[in-house]
């Protein structure tokens, strides 16, 4: 019991001496570019000539909701039948909203 508390006690200690190194070493600019927000490369100062499409962000969403239905499509080949019922449950909700996405004409690509 003592030697998981000093390798405990050790890691807390390592872990903050690294934190307060990495602070010290650390370059700190504080110019106008380090310091304003990234907008995925439209510039954060001035006014906006240009909005931002939702398409975008749509696209993104959808690649997401399908990336993760395939990674659950997979673990069905080595589970048991609850789990098939809970996919086939999520992939029904996943063709609804697709669905609604189409009906309501989201998934036109026009900029």
């Amino acid at each position: 019991m003592l030697v998981l508390i000093m390798v405990l006690l050790f890691t807390l200690v390592l872990l903050l001496a690294f934190y307060v190194i990495n602070f010290v070493l650390s370059i700190k600019d504080m110019g106008k570019n380090k310091i304003s927000a990234f907008e995925c490369g439209f510039v954060s100062v001035g006014k906006i000539q240009n909005s931002f499409s939702i398409h975008f962000f749509i696209m993104m969403l959808m690649f997401v909701i399908f990336d993760l239905e395939i990674v659950m499509f997979l673990g069905i080949l080595v589970s048991d039948i609850g789990s098939y019922i809970s996919f086939l449950m999520m992939f029904i909700f996943i063709l609804g909203g697709f669905y609604m996405e189409w009906w309501y004409g989201k998934l036109v690509w026009v900029i």
